[in-house]
């Protein structure tokens, strides 16, 4: 799937998925369960994926 962003829009996710990261790494700093931690764990690198992606994408844009 694809779908063009906005500069404007690429920087809005780029910063929820900044913000929702830190989050992520504090919940999985206090969570004692480890089912639950290896979730979170799946989740921030998925998270870590994307916001790379995003990123290179923000870039590709720039060079054009």
């Amino acid at each position: 799937m694809n779908f063009n962003l906005t500069e404007a829009e690429q920087e809005f996710l780029l910063e929820l998925l900044e913000a929702r990261h830190t989050s992520m790494l504090h919940e999985l700093h206090h969570t004692d369960t480890y089912n639950y931690k290896q979730l979170l764990q799946q989740k921030v690198d998925l998270l870590e994926r994307l916001r790379e992606r995003l990123k290179n994408m923000a870039s590709m844009s720039t060079v054009k």
